[in-house]
């Protein structure tokens, strides 16, 4: 009896543990599969978040890119100022036939946009003088453009949302509103290098950190400005803590490599002084040169040291005295001095001490306390001019005797 009662329990605990296994394989099961349905879930998920990545990217590279092709389909290239003339010139003629052909009306608006990317790649690089001219031309010959290239950048074309903040920021072709051009940069700011600067300009006093990251974003896109910026910024300036001569010459060297002459100079003088890297001299003189030719007045007073001391080429006082003064025409203080220093002791037989005198008094009124130590000498060996009075004096006693 004893033993049947442990076949029983033993059979009715065998029996519950094989109930309780049975129940548990089902739950096991699910507890596999899950992560198996989720891994397939979550490679599902990955693969359309893919897709659907590079089909942003491929929708906003067809968007940045539109106005361009468009362009070259109606037979211009936009970053060609004459064929963009003879693009203005036919649409006019279509206009002038047919005042409501809308084509027309659309290849005018794309050409303004075009001209407007040519206008902010003159002014990144420096060159005011096109700039100019290029605004000139939008307002006379593109004034009725301004609408239609809102529309478009409506519709999502981001040159037209730079072009719309430029003529926004501005008040060309449409009302001024400086809140309305930095949205309209700000959309533009993640594909377009100019509208990147423009953006971190916006946000330079309310949000700094994120400005510089815009502004190093329009520089690795290949802004000038914005290059030498982050240049500047890597030599202490615009409230950095440190300064970075290596970082300083990198971007330095981007931003001179497409003609600006702020950034040749400072790169001139980072290799001269060897400051982040070797000595280069001559690469300084030449960097020197192409901004005084610029009109870069530190350039062109540089430029009259390196001729005058004879740093990496003979010593020419003739030269060194051309670049001070022009640098001084345009108000240098150190170059006033410099220049006038040259013409106090001479240069070679020349000397003009009332010309060393005028700038000289230029340079001490720029705030160059050596001027002042210059006039002095000057005063001490030239003697004073006699007075005028004193002479006709003697000559009318001597008439007055005559008679």
């Amino acid at each position: 009896m004893k033993s049947t009662a442990k076949l029983g329990c033993f059979l009715l605990s065998f029996w519950l543990a094989l109930a309780s296994l049975h129940a548990a394989v089902p739950t096991k099961a699910k507890a596999s599969a899950k992560p198996g349905t989720t891994a397939k879930a979550d490679a599902k998920a990955k693969a359309k978040a893919k897709s659907k990545a590079k089909s942003k990217v491929k929708t906003k590279a067809i968007q940045a890119s539109r106005t361009r092709s468009s362009a070259r389909l109606l037979g211009f290239d936009p970053a060609d100022e004459s064929s963009l003339d003879a693009e203005v010139a036919a649409a006019r003629r279509i206009l002038a036939a047919n005042p409501r052909d809308i084509e027309a009306r659309e290849r005018l608006a794309r050409a303004a946009v075009a001209l407007i990317d040519l206008l902010l790649n003159a002014e990144a690089v420096g060159d005011s003088m096109k700039a100019e001219r290029l605004s000139q031309k939008l307002r006379e010959d593109l004034h009725d453009t301004g609408w239609r290239i809102q529309k478009m950048s409506q519709k999502g074309d981001l040159r037209a949302s730079q072009a719309t903040a430029v003529l926004l920021g501005r008040g060309i072709l449409l009302q001024k509103d400086a809140e309305k051009s930095c949205t309209e940069f700000l959309a533009a700011a993640e594909q377009l290098a100019p509208a990147a600067w423009h953006a971190a300009q916006c946000m330079m006093e309310t949000s700094s950190d994120k400005a510089w990251v815009l502004m190093d974003r329009a520089a690795g896109r290949g802004h000038a400005t914005a290059q030498e910026w982050m240049g500047r910024r890597c030599l202490g300036e615009f409230g950095a803590e440190e300064k970075d001569f290596a970082c300083a010459r990198a971007y330095l060297a981007q931003s001179a490599s497409q003609g600006r002459s702020r950034a040749q100079t400072l790169l001139a003088y980072l290799l001269m002084n060897g400051q982040g890297g070797p000595v280069d001299v001559s690469r300084a003189t030449r960097l020197y040169k192409l901004a005084a030719e610029q009109g870069d007045v530190d350039a062109q007073n540089n430029l009259g040291e390196i001729h005058e001391m004879g740093r990496g080429t003979t010593v020419n006082l003739d030269e060194a005295l051309i670049w001070y003064e022009r640098a001084a025409e345009r108000g240098l203080g150190s170059a006033q001095f410099n220049a006038g220093r040259l013409w106090a002791v001479g240069v070679g037989d020349r000397k003009n001490p009332a010309k060393a005198r005028a700038l000289l008094v230029q340079a001490e009124a720029n705030g160059v306390a050596q001027a002042r130590q210059v006039l002095e000498w000057l005063d001490r060996r030239s003697p004073p001019a006699p007075d005028a009075s004193a002479k006709k004096a003697p000559a009318a006693v001597g008439a007055t005797n005559k008679d």
